[in-house]
């Protein structure tokens, strides 16, 4: 692991080359649905916002430490913590392309599918910096990390949780390859709300770094809103397939 390049931490690094790509990501793919630039510019601009500003509102208010006057200065953002970046992006990105689109279906499907590439450059950058760590392993693909690691301790072989989010992005970005679009168009972001809920809430099992974080019921937050997210989308597409089944039976 290299938690830092010369003078610059690895984690800025990727976390930035993730807000680039989550433009140019999001470019290709307003451009394959017909949606105007605008939607594409906001879209974009709501990710910045949400996780760099949102993701570290929301980390202040889950720690106990909010301070609106820290949140204007650079130095606030480099001593890390970031947490809720992908809600604060979608709250703001769902209302916003919606009003911007008399193309929702289209729109809130650019909302979804931008997420998992700049995502993987997100959580590259946590496997560098060392945040985000896994519970104690004796699993064979283990990992250890090195001293100067940000929050994992050094020298104990850990579960690398950050490649098994990788690994959730990846796979849904499989079943977004392989989904027959004309039949599911507009339900990709329910079905990376599935997808990645019900994927991320199994990987803070193995996370070594919830000890401390608030819990209900022996659930994180996190898991809580995963699941819950999930939950919903689930219903969602449950309630499309019917509607789809019930055209093509009345065509029939």
């Amino acid at each position: 692991m290299w938690p830092r390049i010369g003078p610059v931490p690895t984690y800025s690094i990727l976390y930035i080359a993730g807000l680039i790509s989550h433009f140019i990501v999001g470019y290709h793919i307003t451009k394959k649905l017909g949606l105007r630039h605008r939607v594409w510019i906001v879209a974009g601009i709501c990710y910045m916002v949400g996780m760099t500003f949102g993701a570290k509102v929301l980390y202040d208010i889950y720690s106990g430490q909010f301070d609106l006057k820290a949140l204007f200065g650079i130095n606030h953002y480099l001593k890390g913590g970031l947490w809720g970046g992908l809600l604060a992006y979608l709250v703001l990105a769902v209302p916003m392309v919606l009003i911007l689109s008399k193309k929702s279906s289209e729109a809130l499907d650019l909302v979804g599918l931008s997420i998992p590439i700049p995502w993987i450059f997100a959580k590259l950058g946590c496997f560098f910096n060392g945040c985000c760590y896994g519970k104690a392993s004796s699993l064979p693909w283990a990992i250890v990390f090195p001293e100067g690691a940000r929050g994992a301790s050094s020298g104990i072989p850990l579960h690398p949780t950050q490649i098994y989010e990788i690994l959730v992005v990846v796979c849904i970005l499989a079943v977004f390859r392989f989904l027959k679009y004309e039949r599911w168009r507009g339900t990709m972001l329910p079905w990376f709300l599935v997808l990645y809920g019900l994927g991320r809430a199994v990987t803070e099992f193995f996370r070594g770094d919830v000890e401390h974080r608030l819990s209900i019921s022996g659930f994180t937050l996190s898991q809580v809103f995963c699941f819950v997210s999930a939950g919903v989308s689930i219903i969602t597409l449950l309630l499309v397939r019917r509607s789809v089944n019930n055209v093509h039976w009345t065509k029939r």
